[in-house]
């Protein structure tokens, strides 16, 4: 009996880490894009000398490539399951 309890707590312990590094691993994708597109938006806006265009323009296109890049890790593990 006491075995089978363990077992569950261990299952159990297994699946809260698996779901935490999933967590951790979309929430890193999307600051990553963020963190890229802002970079390069400023060294843009400095090369142009076109202040808030180019950050305000990569800040948007890089939320939604971190959006892509969730949806697409998503779809594979739904694929891997």
């Amino acid at each position: 009996m006491r075995n089978s309890d363990d077992e569950k707590k261990a299952h159990k312990n297994e699946s809260n880490l698996k779901g935490l590094s999933f967590a951790y691993r979309i929430s890193s994708e999307l600051l990553a894009s963020l963190i890229v597109s802002v970079i390069l938006g400023l060294l843009i806006d400095k090369f142009f000398d076109s202040q808030p265009i180019g950050l305000i323009t990569l800040i948007i296109l890089g939320f939604f490539a971190g959006l892509l890049n969730i949806y697409r890790l998503i779809r594979r593990i739904e694929n891997s399951k």
